[in-house]
């Protein structure tokens, strides 16, 4: 693709020749018939080195390497990634692919070799379903949805329009619901679903329970990380993001346009409000009621380091 027709479609001004771009690179190790970009002013370092062809940028940079100038980088470096993403393989219903009775199927959907669609499910217009995945009876997904392989989407299960659901994902799996009878636990049945809006994404082998009585609920917009677990009868507000490893107990309620890093740990049965913050390895056992940057893990220190705070604060509790 030549670099004018790239700043056409970015609506960026183009800053030096033009030339063939076959496709992205990076800063530190982009060929010239690459473009990258640069957001951050602490990777201007690698400019000197640099070998790529073109750069998206917002400020002017002491370089002769063609520059795309834009207002917001990393918008224009998405939108430029997308120009360059292969299209996915025409769809196609395998015949190695076991499929139940009264599906409704919309157009153009594809279905991958060893997929098991029971009796019931409905998919959306452009659903495509990847190797080995297992959407259980009544399943419903909406259009331009994106079911990874090996993925299983369990029973009274429903996912909206545009959803990415990555390989080995469980979505409705039974909720971990417990009561101690006579010396031993016995199962309370689990007999919510799951409900999760249009574009929403789920990472590969994150798990989400099935509600209790009502159903756990994802709203529009979440995207999740790859291995994280959502307790039964959570509720996630519309535009949430959380980062993967990241445990969330039962009924643990989230508000709209929280972001959570990695690794954090929620308590049950608290509510958190829109638009809070959390750091990595942050524990959260009670309810957040103001906006704001919440944490609690400690940073790394040298191993000598932490031994002696911990006996300095060992001195500090004695009596």
């Amino acid at each position: 693709m030549k670099l004018s027709e790239i700043a056409q479609r970015l609506g960026a001004e183009l800053l030096g020749a033009d030339r063939d771009i076959s496709g992205p690179g990076t800063i530190q190790e982009g060929r010239p018939d690459e473009i990258g970009f640069l957001a951050e002013a602490k990777y201007q370092h690698h400019l000197p080195g640099c070998q790529l062809g073109a750069i998206i940028t917002a400020q002017p940079l002491e370089t002769p390497i063609a520059q795309l100038r834009v207002r917001e980088v990393k918008r224009a470096w998405r939108q430029a990634l997308l120009l360059f993403a292969p299209p996915p393989p025409p769809a196609r219903i395998s015949p190695r692919a076991l499929l139940g009775e009264a599906l409704r199927l919309g157009a153009d959907c594809h279905i991958a070799a060893g997929a098991v669609l029971e009796d019931g499910v409905e998919l959306g217009d452009r659903v495509r379903i990847g190797a080995n995945a297992v959407l259980e009876r009544g399943v419903r997904i909406g259009a331009d949805s994106v079911i990874g392989a090996g993925a299983k989407i369990l029973e009274r299960s429903v996912i909206g329009a545009r959803a990415l659901i990555g390989a080995n994902a469980v979505i409705g799996s039974r909720g971990f619901g417990l009561n101690f009878e006579d010396g031993r636990w016995l199962e309370i049945p689990q007999l919510g679903g799951v409900r999760i809006g249009d574009d929403v994404e789920i990472g590969a082998a994150t798990t989400i329970d099935c509600g209790a009585v009502r159903d756990t609920v994802l709203e529009d917009g979440v995207k999740l990380d790859n291995h994280i677990q959502v307790g039964h009868n959570v509720h996630i507000g519309a535009h949430t993001i959380i980062a993967g490893c990241t445990v969330i107990a039962g009924s643990t309620r989230f508000g709209k346009y929280c972001v959570v890093g990695g690794a954090c740990v929620f308590t049950g049965h608290i509510e958190i409000c829109d638009g809070a913050q959390f750091t990595g390895h942050s524990s959260i056992s009670k309810s957040i009621t103001a906006k704001g940057l919440y944490s609690s893990g400690f940073p790394a220190i040298l191993d000598r380091e932490w031994k002696r705070f911990i006996a300095k604060l060992r001195l500090l509790t004695k009596d």
